[in-house]
């Protein structure tokens, strides 16, 4: 069943400007952090508009191509392997978050961000939602936006290394990603800061320990 997100509805009564944000690639082994930031016009509602994991590839499609032609801005900032090994994920995803928003020419009056981890920024109210993106239609246009900008990313790149399936896993560490780093190593696109990357580099590590905790995966 499709859920109207209309969190806003109500928000807006309060805050003319609302944006939303949201991050793709976290958790993957490989390629970028992206971010998105989205400021939808006030009212606005569309029932393509959901949390991008719950849409297919035909729908995230469409919904990207609403978000872009109706938002009334949005930017996509991408962060790479090495800010996020120099850094770490978290501070990584929250500077992006920082630095998206305040490039927007309208200001927002309220930030929505997607999770607990709370941001602070300078004369912008910010509000952080647990599974923002099923509640809030800003957070989920930028779930939208940052997903498929980062799968097309990988799956670009998939043509460059293609030992590790990168067109269907995009550096997610399934059974097909995991075997190859077991049977090729790394490549400069892998972050060295992730297990089990960072068991493998470390000196007379044990690759068939390594290999049993994985296999299941």
């Amino acid at each position: 069943m499709i859920k109207v997100l209309d969190l806003e509805l109500e928000l807006w009564k309060t805050y003319n400007c609302i944006a939303g944000t949201d991050e793709a690639g976290r958790g993957s082994l490989a390629g970028p952090i992206v971010i998105a930031a989205v400021i939808l016009p006030r009212g606005f509602q569309n029932i393509f508009i959901q949390d991008s994991k719950k849409l297919n590839f035909l729908q995230r499609q469409k919904a990207y191509q609403i978000i872009k032609e109706k938002a009334l801005e949005y930017k996509i900032i991408f962060k790479n392997v090495k800010e996020i090994e120099e850094k770490n994920p978290l501070a990584t995803t929250k500077e992006a978050m920082i630095e998206a928003v305040k490039l927007f020419k309208n200001k927002p009056d309220l930030y929505l961000i997607d999770g607990k981890e709370k941001l602070e920024i300078d004369n912008i109210k910010t509000l952080s939602l647990i599974k923002g993106d099923s509640y809030s239609i800003n957070i989920a246009a930028a779930s939208i936006l940052a997903k498929v900008s980062r799968d097309l990313f990988m799956q670009n790149i998939h043509n460059q290394f293609p030992i590790y399936n990168w067109y269907n896993n995009k550096g997610y560490p399934n059974k097909i990603h995991l075997e190859a780093i077991f049977l090729h190593g790394i490549c400069n696109f892998h972050r060295k800061t992730y297990e089990p990357i960072k068991s493998l580099l470390k000196i007379n590590c044990n690759l068939e320990k390594i290999k049993n905790k994985y296999k299941k995966r």
